[in-house]
């Protein structure tokens, strides 16, 4: 037995199962509230397990007939009988809904004497089911066969054999209905709310909740702002009295021109939408919502006499919310404002957490910002400018300029910490404070020993060589970041260099940074490579350090790869090349060369956005 077999097996035991027992012959007018609710949970089981196989039905024989218009002339031959299969499952979709209306289930219009009931059921339904099986048996046949169909129903057998199935278990059910009787002749669809009632039933009638009695509730409290917009004025009241009863506070008017007024110039919750009005109709206004960063987030639901699917369909991609025809139900319609009132809540909410989370970010980037030098040196016969783009609110990236106890040598930094955004941020203040605070210890230290060795040796020299001081500062910092935050694997590429102010020398560490450029009057670069690696990887690495002169004309030029690698629309990168062409010209002032590269970066990144820190950092001696 295929496994669809033993569905259609087990699917039509599913009514069986559900079949009431003996009570004694009480009559539909002797039922109680819970019998009731058993009743009607017994026709809304059944209604949902005769929909299900025609759904099957319907479905494979609409995708077949889509398969046959695609195929041409060779399927013509099948396309008459693929109709007729078609046609008896809507046909018999149609009637399922008819004599098991959930409006007649709830009304008690429904005949309760299970004998009765199973004869309508057989006479009415039987005829367009045995057509149904009849002709897909048939195509079956030809299929499996090597008739003149079989060449395009080949690729469709399978779906055949679920439609021939989907039938046979249709009838099943009806069979099992029309014997109930037999069985228990004579009896009622009465109290099936007993411990012998069918499991089935049972389940059916806790999903289905009792009805209201007495009073309605007292409403309290604006449940939300609704606008409804329609050219009817019966329309109009209609759903302004039933949203005022339902707790809401409605607003109505009578076409789209109104409505996108009244929508910019009050707050609404939830509009309700007519598509057919005159001056604008229902898809000019949903469009001119949905275009409105400011309106757009305003749920809509399209009410409307217009069912077809295709209208439906272009309004749900135009943005709506919800469809609903007219007449609607008023239950489902509760429901519907509901869900969508719901929704803008959570929505609200989610976008309120946004915008405090955006305002703490931007807490961090003016924390992040104070940690910038707030001037820039001054000293005679040297300029310094810089500037700083971060690719989010925060950045890996810094830069730190500061004078030298004694004032007569300057230190410079630049870094780039791995990754972006707030971890990079994060780890970019650590890095700042332990070079800071290293260099500034180490600085002292040397001064402390030239003086003791000046109170020892009058003629001992008070210069300081800083080679040792930037071994010790980039070693510490790097043996603190290794060893005490190993596990999130984070680390910084930096160049930090001493500048003596009289005499030009630059000692420098270069631990895995972008090399920065010496642009010479007369056209020579010099490039200060790396000396050592990245800050923080592993625990005792080397570092060397490097020397280098800037004379007179001379504009040392650092900056970080998201220069070299930013992206224009085309994705090329901006590229080293590019940057350096820019540094001809060394009698521009510092500030100015930098107004230059950015304006040159502009231009090629055209718009497309920043995918990483930019970071410029400029010394020139005038």
């Amino acid at each position: 037995m295929t496994s669809e077999e033993k569905e259609h097996k087990k699917t039509g035991a599913r009514i069986a199962r559900a079949r009431p027992r003996p009570t004694n012959g009480v009559r539909a007018t002797e039922l109680g509230p819970e019998a009731i609710r058993t009743r009607n949970a017994f026709f809304a089981n059944l209604r949902h397990e005769l929909r299900t196989p025609l759904n099957a039905v319907i479905g494979y024989s609409e995708m077949l007939l889509e398969d046959a218009e695609d195929t041409g002339p060779d399927a013509d031959p099948v396309v008459p009988d693929l109709k007729k299969i078609h046609s008896a499952g809507n046909e018999l979709l149609r009637r399922v809904n008819d004599i098991l209306d959930p409006a007649k289930i709830q009304a008690g219009e429904i005949e309760t004497d299970l004998e009765s009931f199973g004869r309508r059921l057989r006479h009415e339904l039987h005829t367009p089911v045995d057509a149904l099986i009849s002709y897909s048996e048939m195509l079956l046949e030809d299929a499996m066969g090597n008739g003149a169909t079989s060449c395009f129903i080949q690729s469709g057998i399978s779906d055949l054999r679920k439609i021939c199935i989907a039938g046979k278990r249709f009838l099943a059910m009806i069979n099992d209905v029309l014997n109930f009787p037999k069985l228990s002749k004579g009896i009622m669809i009465a109290d099936m709310s007993t411990p012998d009632a069918s499991a089935t039933i049972q389940n059916t009638a806790e999903d289905i909740p009792p009805m209201r009695t007495g009073k309605p509730a007292e409403i309290t409290g604006e449940k939300g702002r609704l606008l409804v917009v329609d050219d009817s004025e019966m329309n109009r009241d209609l759903l302004f009295q039933r949203l005022k009863r339902q707790g809401y506070m409605p607003f109505m008017v009578e076409n789209g021109l109104q409505a996108l007024e009244m929508i910019r110039s009050h707050p609404f919750d939830l509009i309700l939408l007519d598509i057919m009005m005159p001056e604008m109709n229902g898809y000019q206004v949903l469009s001119h919502l949905k275009n409105d960063d400011a309106l757009r987030d305003i749920p809509v639901i399209m009410i409307s006499a217009l069912d077809q699917m295709d209208s439906v369909v272009r309004c749900i991609e135009m943005g709506a919310e919800d469809y609903l025809p007219k007449p609607f139900d008023p239950v489902l319609l509760k429901a519907r404002i509901g869900a969508a009132l719901e929704k803008k809540r959570l929505r609200d909410k989610e976008q309120l957490y946004a915008k405090s989370l955006e305002r703490e970010m931007e807490i961090g980037r003016e924390i992040q910002t104070s940690f910038f030098p707030e001037f820039m040196p001054q000293a005679p016969g040297w300029e310094i400018a810089a500037r700083f783009h971060p690719a989010r609110q925060v950045s890996g990236d810094f830069y730190d300029t500061f004078l030298l106890p004694q004032g007569e040598d300057m230190g410079i930094v630049i870094a780039d910490v791995c990754d972006k955004g707030v971890g990079a941020a994060l780890f970019m203040g650590l890095f700042r404070s332990l070079i800071r605070a290293f260099a500034d210890i180490c600085h002292a230290e040397n001064l402390a020993s030239l003086v003791k060795a000046r109170e020892t040796e009058t003629n001992a020299p008070m210069t300081i060589r800083h080679e040792q001081t930037l071994k010790t500062v980039i070693s510490l910092t790097n043996d603190y970041i290794a060893k005490n935050h190993s596990k999130a694997n984070m680390f910084a590429t930096i160049f930090f260099g001493v500048i003596g102010l009289e005499t030009g020398k630059l000692t420098y560490i270069n631990g895995g940074h972008e090399p920065p450029v010496i642009m010479r009057s007369g056209g020579e670069r010099a490039y200060l490579r790396p000396t050592g690696p990245a800050v923080g990887m592993m625990p005792e690495m080397p570092f060397e350090t490097g020397e280098a002169d800037i004379r007179p004309g001379d504009m040392l030029l650092t900056f970080t790869d998201g220069i070299t690698e930013a992206l224009g629309p085309t994705g090329e990168l901006y590229g080293k090349e590019r940057l350096v062409m820019l540094l001809s010209d060394t009698e521009v002032s510092a500030d100015a060369m930098l107004d230059r590269i950015e304006d040159s970066l502009r231009r090629h990144t055209a718009g497309a956005d920043q995918s990483d820190d930019i970071t410029l950092l400029a010394v020139r001696r005038s």
